[in-house]
């Protein structure tokens, strides 16, 4: 797999970034990620970084029939709705405050899909890129995703993928959408800070809704021996609070091809552009393309003969 930049993304606007990529939003329901543009030698030699997310997806859309939405829900909605300062190489700065508040029936509607997902299918939640299975070590995972152990025989680590792990992970998404940001994302803690507070679960104040705050508390302190009770509890406390909450659907057919209609315009660049033409552009492309070959060469021939 070959690593596709393009200039036409950067034209786009900005919304997220990360160690492997940045994210642009290219219409009102379409965000593109692209690997970074400075990846070192040593990075790019390595395992393509979005082969582990495709994997992930595909198993998300494979789920689809029990949590038809759960693809749309992305953090990016969320880091829209804050204002920050200006950080340095891509990465978001100090958040200043948050502009707007998710609807919290929206919310009960997404955790209940991603906490179906963890239950039925063993998908483990923490990060889309480090997709690994139940009882591995969890790694390229940190705080405020996961808590880390600072004693004992797994001293050093976060311990191995369980619900013990799949619970913290889900209670700091949920802090995510109903607060609009992450734990202490308002201050700088230095990550020795970062590992004590979650260490010795000292975590920020939970006073916004009162359904939310508890399974988010609950998730935190490692309540529920499995995830399966996870989820039953989650469905249970907030089901009054998905209504008749009216959902924007997103006709993925309808996207897919404005998807396609992008990239032959040369969004990704004009390897992939040429890729997406239909089958008469692409054979006319190589016709030219043979034709101009045939050209230089005779137009060097006769310079040669000249010479």
């Amino acid at each position: 797999m070959s690593f596709h930049n393009a200039d036409a993304l950067e034209q786009h606007n900005w919304i997220g970034g990360g160690l492997d990529a940045y994210i642009y939003r290219v219409t009102p329901t379409i965000v593109v990620k692209t690997v970074r543009r400075d990846r070192t030698p040593e990075e790019k030699a390595a395992e393509h970084p979005f082969l582990k997310e495709i994997s992930f997806y595909k198993r998300l859309n494979a789920c689809r029939d029990q949590c038809p939405n759960i693809v749309e829900c992305n953090r990016p909605r969320f880091y829209e709705r804050q204002e920050r300062e200006t950080g340095i190489n891509g990465f978001y700065g100090r958040l200043i405050r948050v502009k707007e508040f998710e609807d919290p029936a929206l919310i009960a509607r997404w955790i209940q899909q991603i906490t179906s997902a963890l239950e039925n299918f063993n998908l483990k939640l923490t990060d889309f890129g480090r997709a690994t299975t139940i009882g591995q070590p969890l790694e390229g995972t940190l705080p405020p995703r996961a808590r880390p152990i600072l004693a004992g025989p797994l001293k050093g680590t976060y311990g191995l993928c369980s619900a013990r792990t799949e619970q913290f992970a889900v209670g700091t998404l949920l802090y995510f959408m109903v607060y609009g940001h992450e734990p202490y994302d308002d201050i700088i803690l230095s990550a020795a800070e970062w590992d004590r507070r979650f260490w010795e679960m000292e975590f920020p104040e939970l006073s916004r809704n009162k359904v939310f705050d508890g399974l988010i508390s609950a998730c935190w302190h490692n309540v529920y021996p499995t995830m399966a009770l996870l989820a039953y509890d989650f469905k249970r406390k907030t089901k009054d609070m998905i209504g008749n909450t009216e959902y924007i659907f997103i006709d993925s057919v309808k996207e897919t091809k404005t998807c396609e209609a992008l990239i032959r315009k040369g969004l990704l660049g004009p390897e992939l552009a040429l890729r997406f033409q239909p089958a008469w552009r692409r054979y006319l492309h190589a016709i030219v393309k043979r034709s101009m070959f045939i050209w230089q060469y005779f137009v060097q021939r006769r310079f040669w003969i000249w010479s």
